[in-house]
């Protein structure tokens, strides 16, 4: 295509809708016929296919924190006017220490002041050092700190 007003010569890319609908139509195709091939196959053959394919590709498992062992000694819940923390208060904790530090993004209300504050005593009872520390001096959260 020539430009009208500078006289370039320019090269346009057009989509060609045929082309590219029969591409799709052969990607189908062969997806079609891997389900029917795998479906002739013995089970024996398919659990081989999967162990490898989750041994080769599948190396991403999200980690699982249990922090329900946790039991905070000298640590006054009572003065909070509650009795333990929540299950998912303690993972957020376990996951904290286990981690060195991390985000806590639970949704409102879920108790992310009391998960930091925990974590904060507990990373300092045992030896956290300054991390510790810098989760005691945010503000608003020294308030709650102090009567852990």
């Amino acid at each position: 295509m020539t430009d009208k007003v500078t006289g370039e010569t320019k090269t346009i890319k057009v989509r060609d809708g045929h082309a590219i609908q029969m591409a799709n139509a052969k990607i189908e195709e062969i997806r079609q016929g891997f389900v029917d091939w795998l479906g002739r196959t013995p089970d024996t053959f398919k659990q081989q296919l999967s162990d490898r394919y989750n041994r080769l590709f599948n190396c991403f498992v999200r980690p699982n924190f249990d922090g329900t062992h946790q039991t905070f000694p000298d640590l006054d819940l009572r003065r909070l006017g509650i009795a333990d923390l929540y299950k998912s208060q303690k993972d957020a904790v376990w996951m904290l220490k286990t981690n060195g530090g991390g985000i806590c993004d639970h949704e409102v209300g879920a108790g992310k002041t009391l998960i930091m504050c925990t974590a904060a005593y507990e990373m300092k009872r045992l030896g956290g050092g300054k991390q510790a520390d810098d989760y005691r001096s945010e503000g608003k959260r020294l308030r709650y700190c102090r009567y852990l």
